[in-house]
């Protein structure tokens, strides 16, 4: 275990919080307690709704919340661009708890509002509530994590992971209406703990706080996110016809994906020191679409391959995380803005995808089709992968960065151009102006971060570009990938 991390340890609450809110997706998502054999889902109160989405065959309360979390985040959005941090707005995080807690009342206990139209009214209304809730929960969270940069980002969502996997196993255990009073709870578990650990995080900067954001949106990370999230909701919507007996082995594997893909993301990075593009490259899209392959099989193994999908979605999914707080390090901006964008691309992915795979099933009703459906979703998965992902940071790329170094060049990078810096006769304090350049800072962040005046980076920018034959920043980054082989 790395001092990092044992640090974390004991910020118990903190743990406990962000644990709570994973526990309360997977009980909710991803057990039975909530749909599935024997519960809502199998009366006709769910089977209703069901019907009522086209035919296909989703659980009633992953689309319906899903929509919500897509329309709540959007709403936040434009509120992340006046508000810094976003968690400042007053009573958000106690309005997100009250109304995540009512929504599971209200899906785990639809006959309090009586039988037929009364209870699907009720349902339908808590899967709401549930999808406006838990958006706002999940954006918070993501803010609060994300400001503290990527490494920390990284050890909190690991260790709350593995925290969540014995909680889930333990309220599963519970007679279920015990069960589902205890899910209930945990969205004011959550919140709770967030407004405890909210006030031991450094504020941004008073220029920072309540500023109007002006400039183009990451598209390319949009983009990245609404394709993993297409692929996550194709994926869902393939296996929802799923037999009823599989079902908890599915939800149980799925779990085990879910902690065990943490751990690996922390192996990776930690021991491996891998940068973004390898985690992304080497690791998330390769078992993503083996997922896929294992589609036009039976049970158990297609049930596996959603185990697989998931844990190579789950490791990316931490890896967007840890992008967030590096992306608004990097540019300076609020953070509540990438992690609301990044989150609603990749729930309306996941809403879009689920949808298209559940019809999908609907037209692939033989092992032939599904197998072309299955090797198309494999061919998509790497086509993409050759383009949108050559390089998210124009200047650079992923490769650069090293998600457990503080936000700087990974060490390959950083060795790399050390390397170079003797080669081209820079000095010691020209070799330190030298990384913050690689890393697309500018004269201003430059003078501040190394205390010198802006005249002085001035010079040693200057310098810089004279010993390398260039005149501008962009041809000195094109002229360290060419001649310190930087990749």
């Amino acid at each position: 275990m790395t001092p990092s991390l044992r640090k974390e340890l004991w910020r118990t609450p903190d743990l406990l919080g962000f644990a709570a809110h994973w526990t309360w997706i997977w009980c909710v998502f991803w057990s039975s307690l909530f749909y599935g054999e024997g519960t809502l889902l199998g009366s006709s109160v769910g089977a209703g709704a069901a019907t009522g989405l086209a035919g296909i065959a989703l659980e009633p309360l992953w689309v319906t919340s899903l929509l919500a979390n897509v329309v709540t985040i959007a709403f936040l959005l434009p509120l992340s661009y006046l508000r810094n941090p976003l968690s400042d707005v007053k009573g958000l995080p106690p309005l997100a708890a009250v109304l995540t807690a009512l929504g599971t009342v209200a899906i785990s206990h639809p006959a309090l509002a009586g039988t037929g139209d009364g209870a699907s009214t009720l349902y339908l209304a808590g899967s709401l509530l549930t999808g406006v809730g838990s958006g706002i929960v999940v954006v918070l969270w993501a803010e609060l994590l994300a400001s503290l940069g990527s490494q920390r980002t990284v050890n909190y969502s690991v260790v709350s992971l593995l925290i969540a996997a014995v909680a889930y196993l333990l309220v599963r255990l519970l007679p279920i209406d015990v069960a589902q009073l205890v899910v209930a709870l945990l969205p004011l578990v959550s919140m709770g703990c967030f407004v405890h650990f909210k006030r031991s995080v450094p504020r941004p900067p008073r220029a920072m706080r309540n500023v109007r954001v002006r400039e183009k949106p990451p598209v390319r990370m949009m983009v990245i996110a609404v394709f993993f999230g297409v692929s996550f909701g194709a994926m869902k919507g393939l296996i929802a016809p799923v037999g009823d007996d599989w079902i908890g082995v599915r939800d149980q594997l799925n779990i085990i994906a879910i902690a065990g893909g943490a751990l690996a993301v922390f192996v990776t990075m930690s021991v491996y020191k891998m940068d973004f593009d390898h985690l992304t490259y080497q690791i998330a899209l390769p078992l993503m679409a083996a997922g896929f392959l294992f589609l036009p099989l039976h049970e158990p193994w297609n049930v596996i391959g959603t185990a697989v999908h998931q844990f190579g979605y789950q490791y990316f999914y931490i890896i967007i995380w840890a992008l967030w707080a590096l992306l608004a390090r990097k540019l300076d901006k609020p953070v509540a803005r990438f992690a609301s964008l990044s989150m609603m691309m990749l729930m309306a992915g996941q809403l879009a995808g689920s949808i298209a795979g559940a019809q999908l099933v609907l037209l692939a009703d033989d092992p032939y089709t599904m197998a072309v459906v299955a090797a198309c979703s494999v061919f998509v998965i790497l086509l993409v992968s050759l383009f949108a992902f050559e390089s998210p940071f124009p200047e650079s790329g992923w490769s650069m960065f090293d998600p457990l170094g503080q936000d700087g060049p990974a060490p390959r990078f950083r060795r790399s151009l050390k390397k170079l810096a003797e080669m081209r006769g820079l000095s010691p304090r020209e070799t330190e102006v030298l990384e913050l350049l690689a890393k697309g800072r500018n004269c201003s962040f430059i003078s501040t971060q190394l205390v010198i005046s802006e005249e002085t980076a001035k010079t040693h920018i200057k310098r810089i570009y004279r010993k390398f034959g260039v005149h501008s920043q962009q041809a000195l980054l094109d002229m360290i990938e060419l001649d310190g082989d930087c990749h």
